[in-house]
């Protein structure tokens, strides 16, 4: 009896079964198709206040437009987009080896506590990719797998019921403008709607980018060499009158609808393309229609790349439940921030570590008291990377008043010290603070100013803590 072979298509899930006919020496397989199990749903991310999911009211739009060279629009979904993996029970714990993890200035493996089986990272350079594990959100920079072992470039944790954007104290992530690459992306799920319930994540060639994030955006994309119009974090969107109904195809449409109320933020540099970015294989892309080419994708996306512009003011916000909302400026929220790096006091060595996750310097039990201290310099704040080389981000304002307050748990204490850049003279500082306290201090004039924040643990338990800078 000749050997009987079967061949299935990996992408799909079949039932099989077999029947023998040992007199006749034949053999039989059935096989029939069983619908594969639904991937988990993707909940409504980020905050109802995230700047994704808020509505402008009143707007007025200003009168610059896209390049029409080097800014070919286009939806991408394919290699130099994201896709959502969301976890679920069963999925097994990986560990990635990452060379940065953001905002910690430093590489480290990473356990991901559960990663799904089916997780691909984008094709592309960029090597995008989301876990989305309840409200954790696992981001990768250039994710890959090499002999059984996933490494990343950069990792970022974020959580999917905040603003969904860095912040003034830990600005990075993996997308260039300080976000994830989950905000902004137009779902496989959300094909079908009459609007997109959020804004947009659009990516410009660098002639349609100036330098300079702007809010909501706490960097933009380290290559620079901008020489256009929009800061990164910009909102573009299109006027009252375009007509959404005109454009030929309802991914189109559904588009325009969106951009129309929502808008859409410029997230990231391109090459020689206007990228409206969707999840990887989604369908929103109708470049090609059952293998052929559409004649009317093209004129579509012309029409609502002619058509955006930039958004100059704004009466104010309503939030994704049509709630007002008022943004806190910037410099309003907390400066400062635990990252380090750190380094140990004469006579103690090191211990703990900054973690992303409960923004916390978490240190683990001790046989003796410890001490470690970070120094932040100003800076040029021009130099949106400058947080990367021991200095504060946005620069506290001489003059000033603010408030230090100590959050954590154990026996933990820091403080802080505001210092002439030669060291030998203090301009002011705050006493040890234990978790709840807080003091006021007045920022020095000194705009060459040193600050150094110094953080001492009791020996015995595990214990965290984390100073916050913020404007009283």
């Amino acid at each position: 009896m000749s050997a009987l072979t079967a061949t299935f298509d990996p992408a799909t899930t079949k039932s099989v079964s077999m029947s023998i006919d040992m007199q006749a020496g034949t053999a039989s397989i059935d096989v029939v198709p069983v619908a594969a199990k639904p991937a988990p749903p993707i909940p409504a991310l980020f905050s109802a206040q995230s700047p994704w999911n808020l509505i402008p009211v009143a707007l007025v739009l200003g009168k610059d437009v896209v390049p029409a060279a080097k800014q070919k629009p286009w939806i991408e979904e394919a290699a130099y987009a994201s896709k959502i993996f969301v976890a679920k029970a069963g999925d097994a714990p990986v560990t990635v080896r990452a060379k940065q993890i953001a905002n910690a200035l430093e590489g480290a493996d990473v356990l991901i506590p559960r990663f799904p089986a089916d997780t691909v990272p984008a094709s592309g350079t960029d090597g995008h990719c989301e876990v989305l594990d309840g409200d954790d959100l696992h981001s990768f920079f250039a994710l890959r797998k090499v002999s059984g072992q996933w490494s990343c470039d950069k990792y970022a944790y974020s959580s999917v019921s905040g603003s969904g954007w860095g912040t003034v104290a830990n600005p990075d992530n993996s997308r260039a403008a300080g976000c994830s690459t989950a905000g902004g992306l137009l779902l496989k799920s959300e094909r079908g709607m009459k609007v997109v319930p959020h804004a947009l994540a659009i990516g410009l060639d660098k002639n349609g980018i100036k330098a300079g994030p702007v809010w909501p955006a706490t960097l933009e994309d380290h290559a620079g060499g901008y020489s256009g119009p929009f800061q990164i974090g910009s909102l573009l969107m299109l006027p009252a009158s375009f007509d959404a109904e005109a454009l030929a195809l309802e991914e189109s449409r559904t588009i325009a609808r969106t951009l129309k109320l929502y808008g859409g933020r410029v997230v990231d540099a391109t090459q020689d393309t206007m990228n409206i970015y969707a999840e990887i294989g989604s369908g929103w892309n109708r470049s090609y229609v059952d293998g052929k080419y559409s004649q009317v994708f093209d004129p579509d996306m012309q029409a609502i790349k002619a058509a955006l512009r930039p958004v100059a003011s704004v009466a104010g916000w309503k939030d994704r439940n049509g709630k007002p909302f008022t943004p806190t400026p910037p410099r309003s929220t907390n400066l400062l921030s635990m990252r380090g790096p750190w380094k140990a006091y004469p006579d103690s060595k090191m211990f703990g570590r900054y973690d992303a996750r409960s923004d916390l310097y978490q240190c683990e039990a001790t046989t003796e008291a410890l001490a470690i201290q970070q120094s932040l310099w100003t800076h040029d704040e021009t130099d949106k990377f400058g947080w990367q080389k021991s200095c504060w981000n946005l620069n506290p304002e001489p003059g000033a008043t603010y408030i230090v307050r100590a959050i954590g748990e154990g026996g933990i204490t820091a403080k802080m010290q505001v210092k002439k850049s030669d060291y030998k003279t203090m301009y002011v500082g705050t006493d040890k603070l234990a978790p709840g306290d807080s003091a006021k201090i007045t920022w020095p004039k000194d705009a060459g100013a040193v600050t150094e924040v110094y953080i001492d643990k009791a020996k015995g338990p595990a214990a965290s803590i984390r100073l916050e800078l913020v404007r009283a």
